[in-house]
């Protein structure tokens, strides 16, 4: 009888991980949804991509912004409440959003949107960690990152099926994408664990003992905002159609999820910061070719997919790094600031490359992303060289 329960019970487990990791796709499908969504309607009510990019970068300000209170929202309203409440942030703010061409409230509807979403995703990797996996852990992690990229991949083909940015169908479709991943959850309500508040934590410590990893965090960060927020308005600048222009995205996003799962794997052989190293070089190889392969279609798909993956190795090797340096007890610190690094990355993108581009620079999503990946490759080999033992 005993083993029974207990069958059922890690079942019932199962059940949970599994809903939990579908309302991640869902939340990011959101996410991506609006990579099209906001730029192409902006750009409709006359504003300049440098105001656009402005605009863009509210998002991961917010989470900047928010997340050294993370820790106290979390402890006061629970997982649930924090995700109720994050929801329907979400809502609200879409629903201002698409009633409004004033840029001063998008700006203020798109920094609250990704509050939401900040604190939707750590809400469900909270809930995530907390169930007890054994051995299905590491299979249940890559499960859960590849939810973020699948979300956002998903994003854009679900834009095209309403077919336009015109009006409210688009937002009122996004709504209800956002209410989707609430009411994945609602079945699970009372498997959600408590949480307690950790204390202080303790960023500048952490990003001093890993700055190579935290940086690489930095330019990952540069190449996962930065990218997604224009290159819908780059294929268009190049002859593209909104909805062919929008397929960029998935591409990028789907080589995240496949070869970035693959390079993360390799990273448990290969000395990390050398692979890290390897797949900067990848994405400024991709950077430089894209303003000739984005004239064939075929081949711009190809070249974003390899760059996407990539980019979800940067990411996905620099965190086990991470890791890997710290005890149980800076981990959370050291997640956090991860986390920070990779979103001030983003503003630093989008900020730039909308300047550039509003400039009359075209090509600004080329140049940014390869002046970062050269400065972080300059600044690698200068620590290999300057170390004591030249060791990576």
């Amino acid at each position: 009888m005993a083993q029974a329960k207990q069958a059922s019970g890690d079942r019932g487990a199962l059940i949970a991980v599994v809903a939990l990791i579908l309302a991640t796709a869902v939340i990011q499908a959101a996410v991506g949804f609006n990579t099209v969504l906001f730029p192409v309607r902006l750009e409709s009510y006359g504003f300049s991509k440098g105001l656009i990019g402005l605009c863009l970068a509210f998002e991961m300000g917010a989470v900047v912004s928010i997340v050294s209170s993370i820790d106290q929202i979390l402890a006061r309203l629970g997982l649930v409440g924090t995700m109720a409440l994050a929801t329907g942030v979400r809502l609200v703010m879409l629903l201002l959003l698409s009633g409004t061409r004033s840029l001063p409230i998008w700006c203020v509807g798109v920094f609250c949107f990704g509050i939401g979403t900040y604190l939707c995703l750590i809400s469900l990797q909270t809930w995530v960690n907390a169930v007890p996996l054994g051995r299905l852990r590491g299979l249940v992690s890559g499960c859960y990152s590849s939810a973020l990229s699948l979300g956002t991949a998903s994003g854009p083909i679900l834009f095209n099926q309403v077919g336009s940015a015109e009006g409210n169908q688009a937002f009122q479709a996004n709504m209800l994408i956002v209410l989707v991943a609430l009411l994945l959850i609602v079945p699970f309500l009372n498997q959600a664990p408590r949480i307690c508040g950790q204390g202080r934590l303790r960023l500048g410590y952490v990003i001093r003992m890993a700055k190579v990893p935290m940086l690489s965090s930095f330019v990952g960060g540069v190449t996962f905002f930065g990218l997604p927020a224009f290159l819908t308005l780059y294929g268009m600048m190049n002859g593209l159609t909104v909805q062919r222009a929008s397929l960029l995205l998935t591409a990028f996003m789907l080589g995240s999820v496949s070869l970035g799962l693959l390079i993360s794997s390799l990273s448990d052989r290969i000395n990390r910061t050398l692979l890290t190293i390897l797949c900067v070089l990848v994405g400024v190889i991709c950077a430089v070719y894209l303003p000739l392969g984005i004239y064939n279609y075929g081949i711009a798909l190809s070249l974003l997919f390899v760059w996407g993956g990539a980019a979800g190795g940067i990411y996905a090797t620099g965190l086990a790094t991470v890791a890997d340096l710290f005890r149980q007890e800076d981990q959370v610190s050291a997640n956090v600031a991860y986390s920070i690094l990779d979103n001030i990355g983003g503003i630093f993108g989008v900020l730039l490359i909308g300047l550039l581009m509003g400039a009359g620079v075209s090509d600004g999503i080329v140049y940014v992303i390869v002046l970062t990946a050269v400065s972080y490759f300059i600044y690698c080999l200068a620590q290999i060289l300057y170390s004591p033992d030249h060791a990576i």
